[in-house]
């Protein structure tokens, strides 16, 4: 059908109302016409994320066209128009969901801010991950308080306790790899003041001596003028006693 509406635009499709419901509760078809860029978004690539939002719904959906026909229960339905809606709303910002405390299709795993990034991976592959593995549907609430909120949707609770347990394992990996990079910080401190802590008392000590070696030139230089002074006064003695001894002995002489 999606080869041939491909290629004939509106043939299957041309009738399809932007919301329809056939309203039967055991098995029911609904379509809902997307916009060329949220059908990008809502198939992903090679349909990873049609896959993923059928699988967690319990649903049968296909994209025919820009329309997406999802088939199953009422309940089922319903549960996969929700996922897609809030699949959508992710690419305008993040996703709050009211009714969280009603719903049977929910597993709440506190993550911390800190590990968030770390679970989520580089451009949420790691969580894409656990989706794929578990077969459930999962995203980061608003964060409430100290940690963030990892919600998993699924219908089958086996499921959603997988995604819990890998998403679990991240967290504690994270944790792990913080502690290990804080004890290692802990010890190079330790190591670094059992290396340099007498060197930093010898290089006080060497300040000192250094600073008292400054001071003592101009201690020296002191001494060195007394000194001089002492030779004056000794030389100036000297010559006036020369001087009183001639005249002594031109005295005598005259005599």
């Amino acid at each position: 059908m999606a080869a041939v509406e491909t290629k004939v635009p509106n043939y299957f499709t041309g009738d399809s109302k932007p919301d329809e419901d056939d309203d039967q509760d055991e098995w029911g078809t609904k379509t809902l016409v997307l916009k060329p860029d949220e059908l990008s978004y809502a198939l992903g690539k090679d349909g990873t994320t049609r896959r993923k939002l059928a699988r967690a719904s319990g649903c049968i959906m296909e994209y025919v066209g820009q329309v997406a026909f999802i088939c199953g229960t009422m309940e089922e339905r319903v549960r996969a128009r929700t996922y897609l809606k809030w699949l959508l709303k992710q690419r305008h910002g993040s996703v709050y969901v009211d009714d969280l405390k009603d719903r049977d299709d929910v597993t709440v795993v506190p993550v911390p801010r800190d590990a968030i990034g770390y679970v989520t991976g580089n451009r949420g592959q790691s969580l894409r991950m656990v989706e794929e593995e578990s077969g459930t549907f999962c995203f980061v609430e608003g964060g409430r308080g100290e940690s963030e909120q990892l919600l998993i949707f699924g219908s089958v609770r086996a499921d959603r306790e997988v995604a819990e347990r890998l998403i679990n394992n991240l967290v504690n990996e994270k944790m792990r790899e913080d502690n290990d990079r804080r004890r290692y910080d802990d010890r190079r401190r330790d190591d670094s003041r059992d290396r340099y802590g007498d060197r930093g008392d010898r290089r006080r000590e060497d300040s000192r001596d250094r600073d008292y070696r400054r001071r003592s030139p101009s201690r020296d230089r002191y001494r060195r003028r007394d000194d001089s002074r002492d030779r004056d006064y000794r030389r100036r003695d000297d010559s006036r006693g020369r001087r009183d001894d001639s005249r002594d002995r031109y005295d005598d002489r005259r005599r």
